[in-house]
């Protein structure tokens, strides 16, 4: 095998919400139809001086989004054995305390929050893998296998942002956006990165089962 002329039709994704007890993982593969990636941005100008020349300003690296565009069927986010990828994001949005087996219907996102100041969101982990793997991994931040060709995006420290639903095509369709810093809290790790593998195996992204662990980077 070798590297396609471009990535196309399909990807894996796997979005992971680490601040609970057991890291929760939800494969959204075969939901997603759209993937838009923003890297942090660089942003900066340039400044005239009386001289009549320029002087560059440079600003801090602004934050960085993914926007997935899904099409959900329910609340349930079945995480075990033989998980239902049509499901959405609803509960990952709103901050359920979530049930990964079975879990008792009727479903209704939590309405009850805790009195206090503290009001931190679910924070996430984003992965997005392209491959000719024949039989690829069914989790996006896993290794491949040897001898095929992969290109992977990944985020930490992600929070949804947004999630919005429309039927104006006539389907129920969601666009989740998460969004994500560029460094971490230190200034010494950055928070997104890219992975190529030319006939190799990737490796997997992390050596434990945090997620939220900035250095964990492998």
């Amino acid at each position: 095998m070798a590297f396609p002329d471009a990535w196309e039709e399909t990807a894996i994704i796997t979005i992971i919400r680490y601040d609970a007890t057991t890291p929760i993982k939800l494969q959204a593969n075969a939901i997603t139809e759209t993937i838009d990636i923003s890297e942090p941005d660089y942003p900066g100008e340039s400044i005239p001086n009386l001289a009549g020349g320029r002087v560059w300003k440079q600003s801090p690296q602004e934050d960085g989004e993914i926007t997935l565009e899904i099409y959900p069927i329910s609340l349930d986010i079945d995480t075990d054995t033989t998980p239902d990828l049509n499901n959405g994001l609803f509960q990952f949005f709103t901050g359920d305390t979530i049930d990964t087996t079975t879990p008792s219907q009727p479903m209704a996102s939590d309405t009850s929050w805790a009195a206090g100041v503290d009001r931190t969101r679910s924070r996430f982990c984003v992965s997005i893998l392209w491959t000719n793997d024949t039989t690829p991994p069914t989790d996006a931040t896993a290794a491949t296998a040897a001898s095929t060709d992969s290109l992977r995006f990944t985020a930490i420290g992600c929070r949804m942002v947004s999630h919005k639903s429309s039927f104006t095509d006539g389907i129920l369709k969601t666009t989740a956006t998460f969004k994500f810093p560029a460094m971490n809290q230190d200034g010494t790790v950055k928070m997104c990165r890219w992975d190529s593998g030319s006939q190799t195996a990737l490796g997997a992204l992390f050596t434990n089962s945090v997620y939220d662990d900035e250095d964990a980077w492998t």
